[in-house]
């Protein structure tokens, strides 16, 4: 498990309640299951309600090359659900809805083993330190394109005391993951540009081609 995905144990956490792996963005704040009644097209408040609750540094990933090395698994796909996520057995601070899962349909690995995709799908648990449910980041979700920088964080322990459960909507045999702080980004079919958790496009370093969109992103994955 890689220094710069989002993911806090509970001696992170109690340090602040914006515990995750990010910084900076917009913070978009909207109303509350997938392509609700309040679906505008724009992924732009999902993830901006998602990264109300985080505001920590972290390293970015440099490049194309650097996201291929670090990541366990890379992929492009659609936002197909969020729902609840993983919580910390043992971790007496953490509230339900820490976490959320997002359920990615995926079209294509760009890099890593496709054993890690199950029934077409990636389970990625996103850090929103209580900001919203998932009920209400669902509402929300315009079946955004999504690509994903992800690690695997199927075995982790976020210390000795502390052990994680999965919630009952992700198979047993499937995989586990967390996305880099920079490297989960979603655009709905009415927006121009791609929005990530906490995170902007004109933050990406030099390395990144000033991509702006999902495909720009993935076609410099793809062709590194």
């Amino acid at each position: 498990m890689k220094t710069n995905i989002v993911v806090m144990s509970v001696a992170a956490i109690s340090l602040a309640l914006t515990a995750t792996a990010c910084s900076g963005g917009e913070s978009d704040a909207g109303s509350a299951a997938a392509g609700g009644a309040g679906d505008s097209g724009s992924v732009r408040t999902l993830t901006g309600l998602a990264a109300q609750n985080r505001d920590v540094d972290y390293d970015p990933l440099t490049s194309p090359a650097d996201a291929r090395k670090k990541a366990d698994l890379i992929v492009t796909g659609t936002l197909t659900k969020v729902e609840d996520g993983i919580r910390l057995a043992g971790d007496p601070t953490q509230a339900k809805d820490d976490y959320v899962t997002f359920v990615l349909n995926v079209h294509k690995v760009l890099d890593g083993k496709k054993g890690g995709v199950t029934g077409g799908k990636v389970y990625v648990s996103v850090f929103t330190g209580g900001a919203a449910p998932a009920a209400k980041l669902a509402a929300l979700n315009p079946q955004a394109k999504v690509v994903a920088v992800l690690d695997d964080i199927t075995n982790w322990q976020p210390s000795p005391d502390e052990t994680v459960v999965r919630p009952a909507n992700i198979p047993a045999g499937a995989r586990l993951y967390a996305p880099y702080t920079d490297g989960l980004w979603l655009q709905g079919r009415s927006d121009t540009r791609m929005f990530g958790v906490g995170v902007e496009a004109a933050d990406l370093p030099a390395g990144w081609r000033h991509a702006k969109t999902v495909d720009q992103f993935s076609a410099a994955l793809d062709g590194s």
